[in-house]
């Protein structure tokens, strides 16, 4: 894969109304996996506010990103929070793929994971 191919990570984080939200573009594989974990960990919010992860500018995600994204829902769970993410047609299918539909809190727009 040649350098022009590869997206870096990037991640912005704004406030919404009930919580922080995490705006994800680019690849989230083994490299870039803790670069992910260190912003959730950083934004993840108190006990009743939600966490919006928005992967709508992913291109790709791996087992590893994955991995973060169970790890900050086990600890929202145990916070009393929650993180919600936002899933794109690439993102949606590895979650289908690997059953984690039925344990994670996706939505189809930041407004749907707002709400």
């Amino acid at each position: 894969m040649s350098s022009a191919e590869f997206q870096s990570l990037s991640i912005g984080v704004e406030q919404g109304p009930s919580g922080p939200v995490l705006s994800v573009r680019g690849e989230i594989d083994t490299v870039t996996a803790p670069q992910l974990q260190v912003s959730v960990e950083q934004a993840m919010p108190s006990a009743g506010r939600v966490l919006v992860v928005d992967l709508s500018g992913v291109t790709f995600l791996s087992s590893a990103g994955l991995s973060v994204l169970v790890r900050a829902h086990q600890q929202a769970d145990e916070l009393g929070c929650a993180v919600r993410i936002v899933t794109n047609a690439n993102t949606a299918r590895v979650f289908q793929l690997t059953g984690l539909t039925e344990t994670l809190r996706l939505y189809g727009s930041i407004d749907e994971a707002r709400g």
